[in-house]
């Protein structure tokens, strides 16, 4: 029996699929095919058990049903033919089943991508590193591996397949207007966002990776457990087990290669935001002309098949009306100047133009010696700022830990309850984001409020009126002299 034929019940009669679903649900339950012909009788489908016993037959050769090895306990040999014939679902089968129908269920939608997984797997790496990979039990060690690589793999399954619809429809050229007003409206603007949001979640899970990369393999050589392991000690190498993801040196490299780049070659992430912006460059250009030439200008799918609707109705009820019928679609009578939409730059010929006059029409070169006007060539290549990149994230990176070191400073200068002594003395960027902050709590407390509150960079500040007091933040830059306030900073979860 060939591995492939478990999928050959996919192209034979739905029926197939319904009884597999049958068996599929019920958790490896044993059933006759009078039971299946009475379970698929209570779904409002009529099969003769005679007919139910041949698809069962069919299933087992294909190898996603076999016959129980169970008759139990039997009085007759009435009973015993009867309980032989008895068939349950594979293991295979079971697995086949519900590939088949999530890939039937979801092929027409457009899967959104989850980038909160990405946060779950930073998580997982942090867990990771802080354990002592060498003094902790397999077992646990085990778990932390299985944290890191199950959401890895629901998200490279979630942007692969997205990125692979975004290349499919970039040269989609028959679309109405709602598939218009999604690509053009919604699509686009997504993807950007997300490309952008991807980016700056995959940075740190690469430093993660780096900072875990002497360690990992101590890891794989450590966390072993479950089935394949036992096989592994009792050294059985006939036994084929599948374990899990990342009990491998390849698994980890897998996993570095989608979120770290190498000299010469990017990261998985960054090739696939490249060719993600190379698709939508081509799909806002053919948007482009689809908007110019008008909505489903570059296809006309639906007005074939509502004209092979027409000709088979007339076909079928009114055959006289055919020729009259073929004739206004196709033109078949004498000629006359249709017009034509000709480049930007000019206004189309009216039809009422005649070919005495009218300029001669310029055919595309595609049109007039292929046949179709589909674009040919590939879009010019993206330039290589990897190097501007580089700087830019490097600023950033400065950036954000400046602004990390200003708000820990502005924290440590206050009293455990979050008061700000008079005179408190701190460097001009912790008073910047002390400020940032002040504005807005101000601003709440208004002319005549007591106190006013404000949240901005994980911290909270509360102003509070103080008659006849001040408060003073010295800084190297200058003074900072609040009147009649009290000021108090504390992190925003606190």
């Amino acid at each position: 029996m060939s591995r492939t034929e478990v999928f050959a019940y996919v192209t034979e009669s739905p029926e197939y699929r319904l009884i597999l679903g049958i068996f599929a649900g019920t958790f490896f339950a044993e059933l006759t095919p009078e039971d299946v012909a009475a379970r698929l009788a209570a779904t409002g489908i009529e099969l003769p058990v005679d007919t139910v016993a041949v698809r069962l037959e069919s299933l087992r050769n294909w190898g996603n049903l076999e016959v129980s090895a169970s008759v139990g306990a039997v009085s007759t040999v009435a009973d015993y033919y009867k309980r032989r014939n008895r068939y349950l679902i594979t293991r295979v089968g079971q697995e086949v089943h519900e590939l088949v129908e999530s890939v039937l269920a979801q092929v027409d939608n457009v899967r959104d991508v989850s980038l909160g997984r990405l946060d779950v797997l930073a998580a997982a790496l942090e867990a990771l590193l802080r354990l002592d990979v060498r003094a902790a039990s397999p077992t646990t060690l085990a778990d932390a591996v299985r944290a890191v690589f199950d959401p890895h793999r629901a998200f490279s399954a979630e942007i692969t397949q997205f990125f692979a619809a975004i290349n499919q429809w970039q040269a989609r050229f028959d679309l109405d207007e709602s598939e218009f007003a999604f690509f053009s409206e919604v699509l686009v603007g997504y993807v950007g966002e997300r490309l952008e949001s991807l980016e700056r979640k995959a940075r740190p899970i690469g430093r993660l990776l780096a900072e875990l990369e002497p360690l990992i393999p101590v890891v794989v050589a450590r966390a072993r457990d479950g089935l394949a392991a036992r096989v592994a000690e009792a050294g059985l190498t006939d036994v084929q087990v599948r374990s899990g993801q990342g009990g491998a040196l390849a698994d980890w490299e897998n996993l570095g290669n989608w979120f770290r780049g190498r000299p010469g070659v990017p990261s998985r992430v960054a090739t696939l935001g490249r060719d993600a912006v190379n698709a939508v460059r081509t799909l806002t250009q053919n948007l482009t002309r689809l908007s110019r030439s008008g909505v489903a200008g570059s296809s006309r799918r639906a007005d074939y098949l509502r004209l092979a609707s027409w000709l088979d109705a007339a076909a079928r009820e009114r055959p006289q009306e055919l020729p009259r019928l073929a004739g206004a679609a196709f033109g078949l009578f004498g000629s006359r100047h249709l017009g034509g939409a000709p480049g930007d730059e000019d206004d189309p010929v009216p039809s009422v133009t005649s070919w005495w006059t009218a300029p001669t029409a310029d055919i595309p070169v595609s049109l007039r010696e292929r046949g179709d006007t589909t674009n040919r060539g590939r879009s010019g290549q993206v330039a290589d700022r990897s190097v501007q990149r580089e700087h830019l994230l490097a600023r950033r990176r400065a950036e954000e830990e400046a602004t990390a070191a200003a708000r820990a400073e502005l924290l440590a200068a206050a009293a455990s309850d979050g008061t700000l002594a008079n005179r408190t003395a701190m460097s001009t960027s912790a008073l910047r984001a002390l400020q940032r902050l002040l504005g807005p709590a101000v601003a709440a407390m208004g002319p005549t409020g007591e106190k006013g509150e404000a949240e901005a960079d994980g911290m909270r500040c509360m102003v509070e009126r103080r008659a006849g007091e001040a408060t003073a933040v010295s800084t190297p830059a200058g003074t900072l002299v609040l009147h009649e306030l009290g000021i108090a900073v504390m992190a925003a979860d606190a």
